[in-house]
């Protein structure tokens, strides 16, 4: 098998994101042969089109006739029908060259040909093309790329792990360098060209990239020079009139050079990154009493260092960047071996309030970068060969206020697991996380609003058992609780899993009872999916939810995944709101894909 990231290891069954967390130190992604680039370009390593179709049975609102409103005018409804339409191609020698582009029609758009809308065909295109590691040049991409350097404060593509059940190596940002993106997320970060130069110690990296965002201008005047957006709108769905119009309408320009230094045994690195973002129409968010440092203007800049230093069995590392506006940011942190069943982390960051960074993925509590302060210790010990103790505590702190926080305010998280393996065919595994932070309380008799704790606990636990070679089943339960001002609500839920694998086909089935007071106890758990899509769905209210998984290989060039899910609700009467309402108690997924290996 080729793979070009570790994180495609995620679509292997039996891999997740803890698993591979822990091969990474360990894995270099690097082919090369001497073989020349126009001989090597007759002979793919991958050469493939994958094909998907995903829909919901159950009719939702957004498809129906438009009704009427009070004003006469009829009201709002999606353009296109309710299927979700994805194909991808790659043509690709790793160590050599990557030449794909993906296309995906959302449920809900058209497929339409009208410029005026910035509509052409299919809702969205993605396109690369990669050449590396011809001499000097490491790689050069034109189209959608990534980039990876330091611990994410400037440049942070990629999937955020964020804190789980992996508590040490979790806390580290990887740096993957200029790659490739081939993701369906339509908020990409850049588009252009990028080049990386150099022989080791030194490697440069630099970049041009003009990406369309979506956005609404607005206006004070009747100037269009006094335009101005408002917010910059991520959900990358253009179905009703208003998405539609909001397509494309804001241009991010941006240019970016990160230059390296490695040590011939690479013990030691060190790093400089440098950003330059220039949009069309400045931003300037609705101001509110929380986001009175949120970025204004047309321009921001970045710059900033980074290094990593690996000292016998630990590792150090940190960042440190400043925008425009003054405001720095500090991501640090200490990995180590203690011992052979001992290994801990330590993590430090500091953002403040006025900090602004488009496209970073820091390790961090706050849905945005910026106004949070906080120490995290980690910590995984092997008492015994077939016992794993895993716990984490993270205290922070935000300086600023928040959205629906109306003063400083401070939280802390705390998690322990334990492993078991009784042998190969059995282990089980318990967790307890405990969070809390504060949030507004409004009470009709006070004049000020007070900042009271709301406490969340989640446990889980979880049995796998291993029939024999082909089958194994996986038991697990979950509860949570929410504690706010003298008020709980609970959530519940249980899953059985079978997986049958043979040589040429896998059937994985779950069948699952959830039972939550609210949205706030709802339930998150795993599913497995078609290749490349990775689920994890919330549940609450009351109901049943099972699906069933097949893939099949038709033949060595051919596999075909099905998959049907069904949730059933208990007393109610419609799913969902808005225009993604579903009359009646059911909802209903269809998933197909075929890969295709020319």
């Amino acid at each position: 098998m080729v793979i070009f990231s570790v994180f495609e290891l995620l679509a292997i069954d039996g891999f997740n994101k803890e698993i591979v967390q822990k091969l990474i130190p360990f894995i270099t992604i690097q082919l090369t042969t001497d073989e020349p680039l126009k001989t090597s370009l007759k002979n793919p390593d991958i050469h493939e089109i994958i094909l998907r179709y995903q829909t919901t049975l159950e009719e939702k609102k957004g498809y129906t006739p438009p009704d009427t409103s009070f004003s006469g005018q009829l009201t709002s409804r999606y353009a296109g029908d309710p299927n979700r339409l994805y194909a991808r191609y790659l043509y690709a020698k790793p160590g050599k060259y990557s030449f794909g582009m993906t296309v995906e029609k959302d449920p809900g758009e058209e497929i339409t040909w009208d410029p005026p809308t910035l509509r052409y065909g299919t809702d969205y295109y993605s396109f690369h093309a990669m050449i590396e590691n011809r001499g000097v040049l490491k790689k050069i991409i034109i189209g959608d790329f990534n980039l990876d350097y330091g611990q994410g404060l400037i440049f942070g593509s990629g999937i955020r792990i964020g804190k789980g059940t992996e508590p040490v190596l979790t806390i580290r940002k990887n740096n993957l360098g200029l790659r490739p993106y081939r993701s369906v997320y339509e908020n990409k970060d850049y588009s252009g060209i990028a080049i990386s130069v150099g022989r080791r110690p030194l490697e440069l990296n630099v970049f041009y990239s003009l990406v369309k965002r979506d956005a609404i201008p607005k206006d004070d005047t009747t100037d269009v020079r006094d335009q101005y957006i408002s917010y910059i709108q991520t959900i990358g769905l253009h179905r009703t009139p208003t998405e539609i119009f909001a397509k494309h309408r804001l241009s991010d320009e941006t240019i970016g050079v990160n230059v390296n230094l490695k040590t011939k045994n690479t013990r030691f690195e060190i790093g400089l990154n440098g950003l330059y973002t220039r949009y069309n129409i400045p931003i300037s968010p609705s101001l509110k009493k929380y986001n009175q440092f949120e970025f204004v203007g047309l321009t921001n800049k970045l710059g900033g260092f980074y290094l990593n230093y690996f000292f016998k069995n630990a590792h150090v590392f940190g960042e440190m960047a400043v925008s425009e506006s003054g405001g720095m940011a500090i991501s640090s942190g200490i990995i180590a071996n203690l011992s052979s069943q001992v290994q801990a982390s330590f993590h430090y960051r500091k953002y403040d309030k006025d900090f602004h960074s488009f496209y970073g993925e820091p390790f961090r509590e706050n849905t945005k970068i910026g106004n949070e302060q906080g120490f995290y210790w980690g910590l995984r010990i092997t008492p015994i060969s077939n016992l794993q103790i895993r716990t984490y505590l993270d205290i922070y702190k935000f300086p600023w206020l928040k959205y629906q926080v109306d003063a400083p305010s401070q939280g802390w998280d705390f998690m322990a697991s334990g492993i078991y393996t009784v042998n190969q065919k059995l282990n089980f595994r318990i967790q307890y996380r405990t969070k809390t932070k504060e949030v507004n309380f409004i009470d009709q008799e006070e004049p000020l609003r007070q900042i009271l704790p709301e406490k969340t606990e989640r446990w889980f636990f979880h049995m796998l058992y291993r029939l024999n070679a082909i089958i194994s089943a996986q038991s697990r339960i979950q509860h949570s609780t929410k504690d706010f001002h003298n008020n709980k609500n609970t959530g519940f839920m249980l899953a059985q899993d079978l997986v049958v694998t043979k040589l040429r086909y896998a059937i994985s089935a779950r069948f699952s009872l959830f039972d939550t007071d609210d949205y706030d106890t709802r339930q998150f758990i795993y599913e497995r999916d078609l290749l490349y899509v990775y689920s994890i769905p919330a549940f609450y209210n009351k109901g049943v939810r099972y699906y069933l998984l097949t893939k099949y290989l038709i033949s060595e060039k051919v596999t075909l995944w099905l998959k049907f899910a069904q949730t059933k609700y208990v007393g109610l009467d419609a799913i969902g709101s808005g225009l993604e309402e579903i009359k009646g108690d059911t909802k209903t997924d269809i998933n197909v894909q075929i890969r295709l290996k020319i």
